[in-house]
């Protein structure tokens, strides 16, 4: 392996985000309740009681394992949103970054991989991102709990310190 192809490999930045905002889990376990009622009832027949039942423990268990990771390294952003998807961003594609406050519900319709008119959004919780304006005139909003962290880790990255950095470690 070249030194670039360590320097590419090396973290600058890494968070990890999952859903456990309380308000989720009282409604994902309001879903399951509203799906077993009519187990528990015996209102439907056994093949649509296990499916029901299925569905909603499936819903509870996918809400648990969903995370957003975001790693920046010397090469590119990487964003994946387990299970779903995964990319990486290439500096040469980013035209300008900042933080913002965003209104996830009123800009996405909400929180997970969203799109709108203006480009994507990657977010789990809060409100605060890091917008990314993308060459392709798409914009790209990452969602974070540390903004300044990550906007710091884009600048050493862009600059070339990483290779310094992963001397100095």
């Amino acid at each position: 392996m070249s030194a670039d192809q360590d320097i590419g490999r090396t973290v600058i930045f890494r968070e990890v985000q999952r859903f456990r905002q309380a308000w989720v889990w009282v409604l994902l376990l309001l879903v399951l309740l509203a799906l077993t009622v009519p187990v528990i009832g015996g209102i439907s027949g056994p093949l649509v009681s296990l499916a029901m039942v299925l569905t909603g423990a499936g819903l509870i268990w996918l809400f648990f394992v969903m995370r957003l990771v975001t790693e920046v390294h010397a090469d590119g952003i990487y964003l994946g949103f387990f299970p779903f998807s995964s990319q990486k961003i290439m500096y040469t594609t980013i035209v300008g970054h900042r933080v913002r406050e965003y209104r996830p519900i009123r800009e996405y319709g909400g929180w997970g991989v969203r799109f709108n008119r203006s480009g994507r959004a990657y977010t789990v919780s809060g409100n605060l991102g890091v917008q990314l304006e993308l060459s392709n005139g798409k914009g790209l909003l990452i969602g974070t709990q540390d903004p300044d962290e990550f906007l710091r880790a884009i600048g050493t990255a862009g600059s070339g310190s990483a290779e310094e950095m992963d001397r100095n470690q």
